[in-house]
């Protein structure tokens, strides 16, 4: 018999990493602005918020891990939670796998969305970085109408 303490516990879990992916998803949308915007500190910003929510993703993942050990579910995947979770569970298990795949779809194309942008506009912001580099070296302003943030729309 399945312990319903455990496997609510794992479905509150579920839930709390598809917050993070909502999380996620306003960062990667930020980041998307940021770069149409040239704004290279908002980027950096926003990379270093993904770093610490991926930390924080990776626990989450050991934590499920040992969630599903427990469960006797090591290695099931998340789209036959439904079938293999307790009957008495099965609308809300339903739910929180569906509220899942679709914070994770979500996430994936606003992920997508920023690394295409991201990749469009590398070249623009190494050239900007090196003339602005070149022109530190020899000891000088920034070269004259430089802005301090990159226009990408050009």
């Amino acid at each position: 018999m399945m312990d319903m303490g455990v496997w609510r516990d794992y479905l509150q879990l579920l839930d709390q990493v598809g917050e993070t992916m909502e999380r996620l998803t306003v960062i990667e949308r930020e980041k998307t602005a940021a770069v149409s915007q040239g704004a290279l500190d908002k980027v950096e910003e926003c990379m270093k918020q993904e770093q610490v929510i991926s930390l924080s993703l990776r626990g989450m993942e050991q934590k499920r891990g040992k969630m599903l050990e427990q469960l006797g579910l090591k290695g099931v995947p998340l789209r036959e939670l439904e079938e293999r979770g307790p009957r008495e569970s099965h609308l809300e298990t339903k739910a929180v796998v569906e509220r899942l795949r679709r914070r994770y779809e979500v996430f994936q194309s606003a992920s997508e969305v920023a690394r295409n942008t991201l990749e469009c506009n590398l070249r623009t912001i190494e050239n900007i970085q090196k003339a602005m580099e070149d022109q530190a070296a020899q000891g000088g302003p920034p070269p004259e109408g430089q802005p301090r943030q990159a226009d990408f729309r050009a």
